[in-house]
């Protein structure tokens, strides 16, 4: 008798164990009327999928917990599938979750006085390996407070990607404006921000002890990449006028203490009453382009901030113009640790283009700099002009910005410290962002998302460089061949269901869309193009192609 209820129980457990590993890795399909019910029973390894339409009951992220391989998916049909701001709440409001994916839609504010997408302020709250990735967020200025994409709890091990806010009160808003609460080791990579009042976007400086909650990453690295921040219209001034981008000290000690800020091929084009980049802590800043006719306070500002001194910078191989203001600032800089100004090239009117002023100024070193005027930039790079079409501050054949060879053993420990903006090698005899010269063989400067390259991220550190499980998935399956090619090349996903592809030019331009694993561009110039694929699945990589 004893055996027979053994028996039974062992079975009951079985059947439990099976009837749970069938409902892991759901697939939901929801629409404007029922996706609130699906919020509710969403665990590790579900995708909600949402159908085109007007979503008005706003995305509420509470207590969803996802793991590192089965991370919980929430993924719209692009711009179709809009959630609109409600007066009550924010529209994406997201509590005690962990490992979420948000993808593929639109959220339109409606100019109302509530944020995008926000993890909560809340008593307790937390928010972790959350990524943000393909979002269109409008309608959010209706104030300088009112922010795209904000944090205002501990978060960390984020990635926002591939998004683009146009118009906020401020785009990007990460950590909490008393030092608590902080952004610690996300990726921020390849958005398109503009038209802000305030920021395009701000992470807020960190207390010591603020990296307090169980579970928390400690220490590491946050990554701002290929991004355009553009604050060429709608601009605040006065007091209320911001930076481009600002980014805040790391703990003076304790946790967090060496982690740094690795800041590089962005694009930060204007603004009209601030600088266009501002920071304090610990900063590599290489292969940008920025440029700041307008006005404000210069390019790269590296100053004291709330009596925090800038400690470990090494700023290399950016190009700068930056009309009447100086091009590079380091002011009052802690004097126990040297600073680096290497390899850049440096277009300003002003009478000192890189000031070095204050306390730490005998701590800098600068090295390989080229310093001209502005009027004389033509003499160094294609086009310096002050219209964007135009725009080229790739060399000219035969320019003096190839010299000797710049060292830089210091910078060897960083992403990509071997690419130039457009994402190519480095050839250290290059001063500026670009490492060539003649004509311009990548990316024409412009307002507008700047494409991503997945094969060119040297990174290997893994708990910094974060994706999630299904796009690491589909970049490792993901092959293109032969590459380069006269014309025909072939992607092969191994085991992955092909959708579509398409083909964008250097500039963003899309060529061609075809829904076979074949691709023949044989009509098209010889050069170098973008090969977005999606799969049936919904993921989506990008290839870089060369055509011979």
């Amino acid at each position: 008798m004893i055996k027979k209820k053994i028996l039974r129980v062992l079975t009951l457990i079985l059947i439990v164990f099976v009837t749970r590993t069938v409902e892991a890795n759901t697939t939901y399909n929801a629409n404007s009327s029922n996706y609130t019910t699906y919020l509710n029973i969403l665990s590790a390894g579900d995708t909600l999928n949402l159908a085109p339409g007007n979503y008005t009951n706003r995305l509420n992220i509470f207590s969803l917990v996802g793991t590192a391989s089965n991370p919980i998916v929430i993924i719209g049909s692009g711009n179709s599938t809009v959630f609109l701001g409600n007066s009550c709440c924010n529209t994406v409001s997201i509590k005690e979750s962990a490992y979420v994916i948000l993808k593929d839609f639109k959220l339109d504010g409606q100019n109302l006085f509530v944020d995008g997408i926000k993890a909560e302020g809340t008593s307790g709250n937390w928010a972790h390996h959350i990524t943000i990735e393909n979002i269109l967020i409008v309608n959010h200025g209706v104030h300088q407070q009112i922010v795209g994409i904000s944090t205002k709890c501990p978060a960390w091990d984020w990635v926002v990607r591939g998004c683009t806010i146009d118009g906020a009160g401020t785009g990007i808003y990460f950590g909490n404006s008393d030092g608590e609460d902080p952004f610690v080791n996300g990726i921020i990579e390849n958005n398109l921000i503009i038209n802000t009042i305030g920021y395009s976007m701000q992470i807020k400086h960190q207390n010591v002890n603020s990296r307090n909650i169980a579970g928390m990453t400690l220490n590491g690295k946050t990554i701002i990449r290929n991004n355009v921040f553009s604050k060429e219209n709608n601009s605040s001034s006065g007091g209320l006028s911001r930076p481009n981008l600002l980014v805040g000290n790391f703990p003076a000690s304790g946790d967090g203490v060496n982690d740094h800020y690795e800041i590089y091929g962005n694009f930060l084009w204007q603004n009209p009453s601030s600088s266009l980049f501002q920071g304090t802590g610990n900063i590599m800043f290489y292969n940008n382009v920025c440029v700041n006719y307008a006005g404000g306070g210069g390019g790269v500002a590296i100053q004291n901030h709330n009596g925090f001194g800038p400690r470990d910078i090494k700023i290399f191989n950016n190009t700068i113009v930056s009309g009447d203001n100086w091009g590079i600032r380091l002011l009052n800089t802690d004097p126990a640790y040297q600073k680096y100004v290497y390899g850049n090239a440096v277009f300003s009117d002003h009478t000192t283009p890189i000031r070095i002023v204050g306390g730490g100024a005998s701590t800098a070193n600068l090295l390989d700099n080229i310093v001209d005027d502005v009027a004389n930039a033509n003499n160094y790079v294609n086009d310096a002009s002050n219209n964007i079409s135009t725009l080229d501050l790739y060399p000219i054949a035969e320019s003096t910005l190839n010299a000797t060879l710049i060292p830089n053993a210091l910078f060897s420990t960083y992403t990509d410290y071997d690419k130039d903006f457009n994402l190519d090698s480095r050839n250290w005899q290059y001063r500026g962002a670009y490492s060539g010269e003649g004509t311009n063989p990548g990316l024409h400067l412009a307002i507008e998302m700047k494409p991503s390259d997945t094969d060119t991220d040297t990174d290997t550190d893994t708990d910094t460089d974060i994706v999630s499980v299904s796009e690491l998935k589909v970049e490792n399956m993901a092959t293109i061949y032969p590459n380069p090619s006269s014309g025909i090349f072939t992607i092969d996903l191994k085991n992955i269901i092909f959708k579509n592809a398409a083909i964008f030019t250097l500039s963003g331009q899309q060529v061609k869309e075809v829904t076979t694993s074949e691709i023949d561009i044989s009509n098209l110039p010889i050069g170098i193009y973008f090969l977005k694929i999606t799969m049936q699945s919904g993921e989506i990589t990008t290839k870089k192609i060369v055509k011979l």
